[in-house]
């Protein structure tokens, strides 16, 4: 199911008016551009960070913003759908690193039930992989479902494998903390190096809870 933008305009129009008397100002400010709501209007895809800002400012759910339906209305006896946004990806370079276009390709459903064995639903975003530096846990081809809420235990990490940005870049590696070190690891070591990350350009996206993968 494709996100609905009609949808997503409306709901955020409806919020901007309860939270903040209509001043599209405040949104500006709340995700960090100027214009926001008129370039979303005339055909520019909202970020990631964006979405996620909104969602965590006005205390909403995403796939009532994205497409309209309140997630948090069904109760624990009911397998309602969650509808998880997933987010176009290109090749920008070697070890199995690409860039986001911030586009919202698609939107897919999932049980509630089985998402929140995952992790948090609001917090979780869909990425197709490209490269087989973490081969053959996660090819390329693959799509990862990522926790937004997960960016590590305590600051730290223990080998869990997470998505995370370093410049223009976003990896998926596994990350291993060593002392005031983050090493990020391959597990297809033909593919790629093990190396020391720069933590002055290093930004934890959330952790990879689940991978899917075409047989056929």
């Amino acid at each position: 199911m494709k996100w609905n933008r009609e949808v997503f305009l409306h709901n955020l129009e409806e919020l901007v008016t309860r939270e903040c008397g209509g001043q599209l100002g405040e949104l500006d400010r709340t995700v960090g551009m100027t214009g926001a709501f008129e370039s979303w209007r005339d055909g520019i895809s909202p970020t990631i960070d964006a979405i996620f800002k909104i969602c965590q400012t006005f205390d909403c759910d995403i796939t009532w913003l994205l497409n309209g339906y309140k997630g948090e209305q069904g109760s624990v006896m009911v397998n309602a759908l969650v509808y998880i946004p997933k987010y176009r990806a290109t090749l920008s370079g070697g070890g199995g690193s690409f860039e986001t276009t911030a586009e919202v390709l698609e939107t897919c459903p999932f049980g509630e039930l089985w998402l929140r064995k995952k992790g948090t639903p609001s917090a979780l975003v869909l990425f197709d992989v490209v490269g087989d530096s973490m081969a053959p846990m996660i090819c390329g081809g693959d799509t990862v479902m990522v926790d937004r809420s997960r960016t590590g235990e305590d600051g730290g990490f223990k080998g869990g494998v997470f998505a995370f940005r370093e410049g223009d870049t976003i990896k998926i590696k596994r990350l291993f903390t060593e002392g005031a070190c983050v090493r990020v690891l391959s597990d297809n070591k033909a593919e790629a190096v093990d190396y020391q990350a720069d933590l002055t350009h290093f930004e934890v996206i959330g952790e990879v809870v689940w991978v899917a993968r075409d047989i056929i």
